[in-house]
């Protein structure tokens, strides 16, 4: 499927760059074909709304902080607001869907949990003020997440100089079957997007990450910081 969907991000960007004038999307096309990234409104509609909660620095000592066990939550309902900290989100059984709102409930995290070829699990840190909804899952369990220096990141928000150390990096899937988005943030500026997929035909994504800047990895088990 993940295979299928690939090279059908290239048409979409061809088709609806076009409708800008054949400049733009040439522009468009020479990007993606260069690094796999994707600008323009094919990337503001993969990123959509983001709460700025995002960069908010969370401490992460997680002291006091105990699993928790969640039941299905459907908005407009009950809503969970977990004591602010770093938790990894794992479901059982691994399908469904994990939306994490701000306080104005603008969204922070929506991932479609799909244990064959999406994410499996979640690490995200919450602030004491959003709300987790779950669904299609019979239980999700939160629990407290050490933070270490990794080059293997999985779903979820991270930050450089916190998760994974600065530098130069070629980011690859962990199979040639799964494809997922990275999205790069850093205040003040558009939010940056690579298609990861590993695919011989295709060239490798590199980035260059900053210290501050905050990364969120969907769609996909992991990536891998080379």
């Amino acid at each position: 499927m993940k295979q299928i969907l690939f090279p059908m991000t290239l048409i979409c960007i061809i088709l609806l760059a076009g409708c800008g004038g054949e400049k733009e999307a040439s522009e468009k096309v020479l990007i993606y074909q260069e690094n796999n990234e994707i600008i323009g409104e094919e990337r503001d509609e993969l990123v959509g709304e983001i709460s700025p909660t995002i960069y908010e620095k969370i401490v992460r000592s997680n002291e006091g902080l105990e699993e928790i066990m969640l039941f299905p939550v459907e908005r407009p309902g009950e809503s969970v607001t977990p004591p602010a900290g770093r938790y990894t989100l794992q479901m059982v059984p691994v399908t469904g869907r994990v939306a994490i709102y701000d306080e104005n409930d603008i969204p922070l995290l929506d991932e479609v949990i799909d244990g064959t070829q999406g994410a499996e699990t979640v690490t995200v840190s919450l602030n004491g003020s959003h709300t987790v909804h779950v669904s299609g899952m019979m239980t999700v369990y939160l629990r407290p997440a050490q933070t270490e220096l990794s080059s293997t990141l999985n779903a979820g928000i991270w930050e450089v100089g916190v998760d994974i150390e600065p530098g130069n990096y070629t980011v690859t899937a962990p199979t040639d079957i799964e494809m997922g988005y990275l999205q790069i943030f850093e205040e003040g500026k558009e939010p940056r997007v690579f298609e990861i997929i590993n695919n011989p035909t295709r060239s490798t994504v590199e980035v260059d990450l900053e210290e501050g800047q905050i990364l969120k990895i969907t769609q996909i088990r992991y990536l891998n910081f080379e």
